[in-house]
């Protein structure tokens, strides 16, 4: 079904060329005040709209310079506290005395050098340290062994797939 634009839909009846607001001078000033009226309204809406995201953008960059100045708060009790470390340790290695070490185990906790009877030398031969070594050599030999071992069948597959 074709719609004319002439036809009221659903009637045979004929649309009224007639608009009221263009011959009566107070309903057209209305019409018009109403059209100026939603004008204004979006206007202001934009601006409103405009001025919530500056808002919105110099609060974050607000908050972004905040978090900054707490960091930098922040690395300036850091490397203070670091400082405060570093010259305390200074300060324990220059009072570390051998001498009142000393004093203080033999006197406080009774320890004192051994006797020459207490004193008991161990020789280590030097076959240990061969051993270890021949035991590092085949650790080494076995996963060299495993290592060329993928190796071939990485070469294998390669072969195959060309």
């Amino acid at each position: 079904m074709l719609e004319d634009k002439n036809y009221i839909i659903g009637t045979a009846a004929r649309k009224i060329e007639y608009d009221v607001y263009e011959e009566n001078k107070v309903l057209n000033a209305k019409k018009k005040q109403r059209n100026n009226n939603k004008v204004k309204r979006k206007v202001i809406f934009c601006l409103l709209f405009v001025f919530a995201m500056g808002s919105l953008a110099m609060y974050r960059y607000s908050r972004i310079t905040e978090m900054n100045y707490e960091i930098d708060r922040q690395l300036k009790a850091y490397e203070e506290i670091k400082n405060e470390n570093i010259r305390i340790k200074v300060e324990i290695e220059n009072s570390i005395d051998i001498q009142k070490i000393k004093e203080f185990a033999e006197k406080e906790l009774g320890m004192h050098k051994p006797d020459k009877h207490q004193i008991v030398y161990v020789k280590v031969p030097q076959s240990d340290f061969t051993i270890v070594s021949e035991a590092a050599k085949q650790e080494e030999m076995k996963n060299a062994g495993i290592f060329s071992a993928f190796i071939s069948k990485v070469n294998l597959l390669a072969s195959l797939l060309y």
